[in-house]
């Protein structure tokens, strides 16, 4: 491709509203163009470095078989279950299984909760991915998800598969600006969404259960003051939490220090359009804003239920039930027993691994990949068996967010320069930049060169505008492509070329060995 033919040019600055450094350097180096808010068009650059992606998935996926198809785009994103409409009207006979499908799509996120350049871009380009079989199908998903993995390897970035809850997985690339959490132990490597990540407790205390006792508490309304006017840790209390959907009262039963994980209680609720209960509520169910406590509420007006939290202490102090009251030495199930035990803290940084014991770490993430568990399709589908017996069809998917592995990967390869391309994932293999153009015998040179480079395979940004060394270097480290080479009048004096990695600050003075020897590398590095 010709520079001075191309549409898009370097900046100088970045625009002021980019704040990460991915977003920065593709707007800088011409690969994409900020719009809207949240919303970004590709340039030819971007273009090209969105299909390398797409022809290393597409190369990868054949050798598993696996066959490209196009859906309406009024499917939608989400079109799941039409895509199980199609297949079950072509798919009859096991004969014909497992069968590997996936799309090129653009996938919308118009309630994107992040806003980090193009990791909260509104419209994402993604590949779906369907394996549709008979049961358990696990074989077929671990041949999909080591594709993934190899992918990733190949684009040199650092992320984490953590489980997601019900047997799903997802991608995560850590990153301070991520705007989800992920929950890791270093100790052994599990990870899971912070909101999947199971709390772990430890046994009760060795210590005798006392008598509870009703005690005063004046103006201690909340965990904090409780704890400072009796001068016992957080951890020795418990806190009531209620919440209504629909006017019905749910009160959880926690350990006072923890706090409920917002995803988790939405899981129990069956909704996120829950709502702190209103006084009224609780006064109609018995209990006390500030002074609650699950003993002596009627489980029949109410949902009670209680975090495996409470099980890890002894002789805790609750709400009384009435204004400034609260008792002590409550014990479970002595003294109450919940109606349902469920995992709702949120897990917190030094929490133990649920696996091995070590102590876990938070960190915010961007999402790249989702693995969904094999299950039965939605709707329903069936295949003939080898007896000629209806047998239900199975399904797995995998989506990957092909715009944010791009800025990942920016993220993660840069200089004070520019972009560093690791080589699988680069636009363009070579960056060809001709100096000193009005020379006949340099111009001929350096197209030469091109059309070299280009027959044997390579995929090359020649940059051939009548401008500075100067400007035509920087631009080059901007862009970041692996290997820079360069043609001018002093290396057609000498018979040589210069070439220049990207990751290197050394510059080669080639002749044609050496030239050959550079472009050998770059082709075993490509994998051509």
């Amino acid at each position: 491709m010709l520079l001075s033919k191309l549409l898009g040019k370097t900046l100088r600055q970045p625009p002021a509203n980019a704040h990460l450094i991915s977003h920065q350097l593709l707007v800088r180096a011409g690969y994409v163009r900020s719009q809207e808010a949240g919303s970004f068009s590709y340039l030819p650059l971007g273009v090209h470095g969105l299909q390398r992606l797409r022809a290393w998935l597409r190369a990868e996926l054949a050798s598993l078989g696996g066959q490209e198809i196009e859906l309406p785009l009024s499917w939608g994103a989400g079109g799941g279950s039409h895509l199980v409409r199609l297949v079950r009207r072509e798919i009859d006979s096991y004969r014909q299984l497992p069968v590997l499908l996936f799309r090129m799509a653009t996938r919308s996120w118009p309630d994107s909760p992040s806003r980090a350049g193009l990791f909260g871009a509104d419209e994402r380009p993604s590949v779906e991915i369907d394996v549709f079989g008979s049961a358990p199908l696990e074989d077929e998903a671990a041949r999909v998800s080591g594709a993934l993995d190899r992918l990733l390897a190949a684009c040199e970035v650092d992320w984490t598969w953590a489980d997601c809850g019900s047997g799903d997985r997802g991608g995560y690339y850590l990153h301070p600006a991520g705007d989800e959490e992920v929950a890791f132990c270093r100790a052994c490597g599990y990870a899971a969404e912070r909101s999947s990540m199971p709390g772990t407790w430890p046994a009760p205390p060795e210590e005798p259960e006392l008598p509870t006792e009703e005690i005063a508490t004046p103006g201690c309304d909340t965990i904090a003051s409780l704890s400072e006017f009796l001068d016992i840790p957080p951890s020795r209390t418990l806190k009531m939490v209620f919440y209504s959907v629909e006017g019905r009262v749910h009160c959880i039963v926690i350990r006072g220090d923890r706090a409920v994980d917002e995803a988790k209680l939405a899981r129990l609720l069956g909704t996120d359009q829950y709502y702190a209960s209103l006084e009224e509520e609780l006064a109609a169910v018995g209990a006390v804003g500030g002074y609650a406590s699950p003993i002596g509420l009627d489980s029949s007006r109410l949902r009670i239920v209680a975090d495996p939290s409470v099980r890890s202490g002894r002789n805790f102090v609750s709400g009384a039930n009435r204004p400034g009251y609260h008792i002590r030495n409550v014990n479970i199930p002595r003294d109450f027993e919940p109606g349902e035990w469920v995992d709702l803290a949120l897990v917190e940084d030094g929490d133990p691994c649920p696996r091995c014991g070590g102590a876990l770490q938070i960190e915010p993430a961007f999402a790249l990949a989702r693995a969904m568990a094999p299950a039965p399709c939605t709707p329903q589908a069936e295949y003939l068996d080898h007896h000629g017996q209806g047998q239900p069809l199975w399904q797995a998917r995998w989506t990957l967010d092909l715009g944010r592995l791009w800025s990942a990967i920016v993220e993660e390869h840069h200089d004070e320069h520019g972009i560093l391309w690791p080589v699988a994932s680069a636009p363009f293999d070579v960056h060809l930049l001709l100096l000193d153009a009005r020379k006949a015998a340099v111009s001929e040179q350096a197209t030469a060169l091109y059309d070299r480079l280009q027959s044997e395979g390579f995929a090359v940004l020649y940059d051939d505008r009548p401008l500075s060394a100067g400007v035509k270097f920087n631009d080059a480290d901007l862009i970041g492509l692996p290997l820079r080479l360069t043609v001018s009048k002093r290396s057609v004096k000498e018979g040589l070329v210069e070439a220049k990695w990207r990751t290197s600050a050394e510059r080669l003075k080639l002749d044609e060995a050496g030239l050959t020897a550079e472009l050998d590398r770059l082709r075993s590095l490509v994998g051509r």
